[in-house]
């Protein structure tokens, strides 16, 4: 006969009947407590919720038989037989399949009010960023679904949210030929993952979109320009005569009117409809903005731009916001910056401008890609290698009306094929910047001056052509390695030079037709290559794509 003591029985005692009292008891308090919890959430969200999108109903939180219950249908509907559909909409189930892989198939949104209003909030706020896609989720809301379905649809539209902040909702580099920079690599599910995990999920999808000054300036304006299209615009201009100053013409109020409503002359400008000088001003800085010729004349081309509408303005540009979205967050620490559209280079310091130039882009029929590279080498007195397509149509029809014509322009038959050696003749001038790249295109010198004169300087084969190659130089070669002394000496040996660069500096050519300086000022330029049309017409037609993001290595955006 075992001898067990009293402390066994108290033992016994304690296990059979106070902690199964006291578990209970604890149970009830902590059940009472999280639904009280919930009911002060949801109301939070109802008082929440943005104009625009209705407050989320909260389900019923669910007891342990539930979550169980909930985990069986979460599994069942993303099971790796089942079709990538939820209620008819289209999801991306191995993306989802991670998400709830990772967290045990364990719901995430139902019973979590806090959640909805944080996601609700998001979809409102990415309005701002040129992203409509409050409906998506207000579709989701509205929809009487069983509780895994809404919520496996919720955490389907906060990845496809996210991911079009993180890298747009296209990508240009594949239905763009000559595109050849990535979108950032981003992984929705994981970083969905971590953000719930840490109760952030509105800082986490906050941080997601650019933090580019260029970008958050161009945000500002999409909001100023929503807000004028809202009012009404600005009147439309009737076709008509070139206006010259001191002219007198019947539509010179209602142009004068169009230049107050958008900023371009003070609100409280007055006048007849005589063309005076201080509605030049106002014209004068409207043409700068649009790229226009600021030559005091009223014509079709400054008339054709002030009939672009507030809502088409909107639409511009909110069509270049979504184009930053899909580049990369970091262009080095020093670099190179050209817009084509705008024809303008600017060199980038520790973040700030310290050099500005005009340039000549690619024309129509030759665009200059969007592509990333960094400066190698400069070449002094550079010769230039003529690609086969020049050599076809440009060359081999001037040379059978004239049979000197190589002998004329310097050129000869080399290793490499047809070349142009240095000299005053060689369209690459007295510069080149090496900037290797799958479209071969660099930055050089011009011995053609006259086209820097022009607003619009699209006229070369693709390469970017500088107004001052010779700045640009002394800037990447640094002194007093090199000094302008040194390079003009070099320049004037006329014997070719190659020399490495003293700065590490990356090059960036990308295309926004829609971009604010430094000062505030909002400019627009003519979509001349067409990928404007093309983007609005991929976002109009593409199917919600993956959002596993498969390419290269390349810096990631950590959520």
């Amino acid at each position: 006969m075992y001898h067990y003591g009293n402390g066994f029985f108290i033992d016994r005692w304690y296990r059979s009947r106070v902690r199964p009292f006291l578990n209970k008891l604890f149970y009830g308090i902590r059940t009472m407590t999280v639904r009280w919890q919930h009911l002060l959430l949801a109301l939070a969200a109802l008082a929440a919720a943005p104009e625009g999108i209705a407050a989320p109903v909260e389900p019923q939180a669910f007891d342990k038989p539930a979550v169980e219950q909930a985990r069986a249908a979460l599994q069942q509907l993303l099971g790796q037989d089942a079709p990538p559909v939820v209620a008819g909409r289209p999801i991306d189930a191995p993306l989802l399949r991670r998400l709830y892989d990772a967290r045990g198939y364990a719901p995430i949104w139902t019973g979590r009010s806090d959640r909805l209003a944080a996601l609700t909030a998001a979809f409102a706020a990415a309005a701002d960023d040129g992203l409509d896609m409050a409906p998506v989720l207000q579709t989701i809301l509205d929809r009487p679904l069983v509780p895994a379905e809404r919520d496996i649809l919720l955490s389907d539209a906060a990845m496809r949210l996210a991911t079009a902040l993180a890298t747009g909702r296209t990508q240009p580099e594949q239905w763009e030929e000559d595109w050849a920079i990535h979108a950032p690599v981003f992984d929705a599910a994981a970083g969905l993952d971590k953000a719930l995990g840490g109760d952030r999920l509105a800082a986490w999808i906050g941080g997601l979109a650019p933090a580019d000054p260029r970008y958050l300036r161009l945000k500002e304006s999409l909001a100023r320009y929503r807000e004028l299209a809202r009012q009404g615009g600005w009147p439309q201009i009737p076709p008509g005569q070139t206006i010259k100053i001191g002219d007198s013409d019947p539509r010179i109020p209602t142009i004068r009117r169009r230049l107050i409503i958008e900023g371009d002359l003070p609100a409280d400008t007055t006048g007849d409809e005589t063309y005076d000088p201080m509605l030049a001003q106002g014209l004068f800085v409207f043409q700068s903005r649009h790229g226009i010729l600021g030559d005091s004349t009223i014509g079709a081309r400054t008339i054709a731009a002030m009939n672009v509408t507030a809502r088409q303005r909107v639409d511009q540009i909110a069509l270049n916001l979504e184009r930053w979205h899909s580049l990369p967050r970091d262009f080095g620490k020093n670099y190179v910056f050209v817009n084509v559209p705008a024809a303008m280079l600017e060199v980038f310091e520790d973040g700030a401008p310290v050099m500005r130039m005009r340039v000549v882009t690619g024309d129509p029929k030759h665009p200059t890609p969007v592509v990333q590279s960094r400066v190698q080498a400069v070449t002094f007195n550079p010769s230039w290698r003529i690609p086969s397509s020049i050599i076809k149509n440009e060359i081999t029809p001037k040379l059978k009306r004239d049979p000197r014509y190589l002998e004329k322009n310097e050129m000869v038959r080399g290793p490499a094929g047809l070349e142009q050696i240095p000299g005053p003749k060689n369209p690459l001038g007295r510069i080149k910047f090496e900037t290797p790249n799958k479209f071969d295109v660099y930055l050089h010198d011009t011995p053609s001056r006259n086209s820097f004169g022009r607003v619009a300087r699209a006229e070369s084969h693709g390469c970017v052509r500088l107004e001052d190659a010779r700045a640009l130089a002394a800037y990447v070669l640094k002194a007093p390695r090199w000094t302008p002394e040194l390079i003009e000496q070099a320049v004037a040996t006329g014997g070719t030079q190659h020399t490495d660069p003293g700065r590490r500096l990356g090059v960036s050519i990308l295309y926004f037709t829609s971009f604010v300086d430094a000062d505030g000022m909002v400019e627009f330029r003519d979509d001349v290559y067409g990928r404007d049309k093309r983007l609005r017409d991929a976002l109009d037609v593409v199917a919600p794509r993956a959002m596993t993001v498969i390419a290269k290595p390349r810096p990631e955006i950590n959520g």
